[in-house]
């Protein structure tokens, strides 16, 4: 476990550098309204959710199977839950950064998610 969260961990890291790198480069291209101040703790929360939720899926499945869908399932559920919250709460206190925070979000969301599932995808057929 420990051999295969720190490659999922130097990874992490890349992709969490490359975003930023693209993320900075967008901002003297795209309208400002396009892309929130707030991008950089954007990133930051999906690099600290996704390690999290990654070592507790490798805690949690041990090899089984079975354990791994449970825990993916309860992980998944209280992602959405937790992102969906910030995204509302957020927008109601910031509204004119309201557009650029969501598609920020998004953005972040989908490249975080799917270097995620490859991950997974990745451990579970080494499993």
């Amino acid at each position: 476990m420990d051999l295969a969260f720190h490659k999922f961990t130097k990874r992490l890291i890349i992709i969490t550098l490359i975003t930023a790198i693209l993320i900075f480069g967008l901002t003297f291209i795209v309208p400002e309204y396009l892309i929130s101040i707030s991008w950089p703790f954007i990133l930051g929360f999906f690099f600290a959710v996704t390690l999290l939720a990654h070592k507790f899926l490798l805690k949690k499945s041990d090899g089984n199977h079975g354990k791994f869908i449970n825990a993916f399932m309860l992980i998944t559920t209280i992602k959405l839950m937790l992102f969906f919250t910030i995204i509302i709460v957020y927008v109601l206190i910031n509204r004119h950064d309201a557009l650029g925070f969501i598609l920020t979000f998004f953005t972040n969301y989908l490249i975080f998610t799917i270097f995620e599932i490859l991950s997974i995808l990745k451990f579970l057929q080494k499993s």
